[in-house]
């Protein structure tokens, strides 16, 4: 499989050809490089980072991983490059955890700060290019109406960021970049790292200005939130309904500290669907999927495990398993486990509040009529007052990773 980069850095590229920069070295014919897929352009090309530099590359009717290596079979202005598609090692997999598990945390402080803002007069005096980018990650947020049917559902799950290198190699992808949730995360970590570092007078007037990590006077000052408090999506261990975060009071003195909490939150946020897609396995049927969800004044999120089991003998397809758990301030803290063996369905649900479980357990027979019409039988539905109880703290790999 080859792939022709185009001239996006023409000028690094004839120098490398000439051999006069430094590129001329990393880029010999026979080498292996390191290549991620890390955006489309306008015009539908793909960008790739290729040991280190960013170079656009015409890939139509060609699907590429996220991550991948390239050897170099020709040299100059547009080189060509030998695609070596290989299983991603482990232990790579394992140093991404290593990098990315001490600055995760949960959406929850990241959505909180969203929502506030929404109801605040102070965004209005935040730059243009922070309030679009701000914009653009609560217009990647899924609604509750969104994942009522099944195609929603299904969109939700391909906005998540789990799948955004997959869908950019693909060559026509059906949902645009700009809609994903990773994608609009990348976009609002560039906006913020391009803020210049101080703050100047005139900004609470609306009259523009720019900004420093101050300590701030008011409740986001005063209350430093801490970094890794959420447990990180891993595949192997037991799912953690996240809530929100408490409701924020923005005034015109906590601007300094809201950008400089917006950069740690955001890095957290990428870090975390980062986790996610590293724990996301196609091969062995897993996948990590957050799916945040715009509710009333503020944002939940609902966390899924799916897992694909493989088919036994005599049988068409394997077991379906699918675990949630969501925590919105109407019902408290849900959980549950959906089992399919088509046509069979098995429900378990746990809420931990009361009056939350017994509005569960009323909805028995409209759900099983609603399977009925679909073609599937409901074999088992129970519904607990309580959580479950999680069969270990952190799996192996956590414990490997953080060693």
């Amino acid at each position: 499989m080859i792939i022709q980069p185009t001239s996006v850095a023409a000028q690094l590229w004839a120098g490398a050809a000439a051999g006069t920069t430094a590129a001329a070295d990393a880029w010999r014919v026979g080498t292996l490089l390191t290549a991620r897929v890390i955006g489309q352009n306008d015009i539908g090309k793909l960008l790739l980072d290729i040991g280190g530099m960013t170079v656009e590359a015409d890939t139509t009717g060609t699907q590429l991983p996220s991550q991948f290596q390239v050897r170099v079979l020709t040299q100059g202005t547009q080189p060509q490059l030998e695609v070596v598609l290989a299983p991603i090692d482990e232990r790579v997999a394992l140093q991404g955890l290593r990098e990315r598990l001490p600055q995760q945390n949960g959406y929850a402080p990241l959505l909180g700060a969203l929502a506030a803002l929404a109801r605040s007069p102070v965004a209005r005096s935040l730059p243009a290019p922070l309030r679009a980018a701000l914009a653009t990650l609560e217009a990647s947020i899924s609604r509750p109406d969104d994942v009522g049917t099944p195609t929603g559902m299904k969109e939700a799950i391909a906005r998540s960021g789990v799948f955004l290198e997959s869908q950019l190699a693909e060559p026509h992808a059906e949902l645009p970049a700009s809609d994903d949730f990773k994608a609009a995360l990348m976009v609002l970590r560039r906006v913020l790292a391009d803020l210049p570092a101080t703050r100047a007078p005139g900004l609470a007037a609306g009259m523009g200005g720019t900004f420093s990590t101050g300590t701030g006077k008011g409740p986001l000052g005063a209350l430093p939130r801490p970094l890794s408090d959420t447990p990180p999506p891993l595949a192997q261990r037991a799912l953690v309904a996240q809530a929100r975060a408490d409701d924020l009071a923005i005034t015109e003195d906590d601007v300094d500290t809201l950008v400089s909490q917006l950069r740690t939150d955001t890095r957290a946020a990428l870090s975390r669907v980062e986790i996610a897609q590293l724990e996301s396995h196609p091969q062995a049927g897993v996948w990590m999927v957050e799916v945040p969800l715009a509710g009333v004044r503020g944002y939940d999120v609902l966390q899924l495990r799916i897992e694909e089991g493989k088919a036994g003998p005599g049988e068409p397809e394997g077991l379906w398993t699918i675990g949630f758990a969501i925590d919105p301030p109407t019902l408290g803290a849900v959980q549950g486990e959906i089992q399919l063996r088509a046509p069979r369905v098995s429900v378990r649900l746990w809420a931990d509040h009361g009056p939350t479980a017994a509005r569960l357990e009323n909805e028995f027979v409209p759900l099983r009529r609603t399977m009925e019409k679909s073609g599937l039988q409901l074999d088992h539905f129970s519904c607990i007052h309580g959580l479950p109880v999680p069969t270990s703290a952190y799996s192996a790999v956590l414990l490997e990773a953080r060693a």
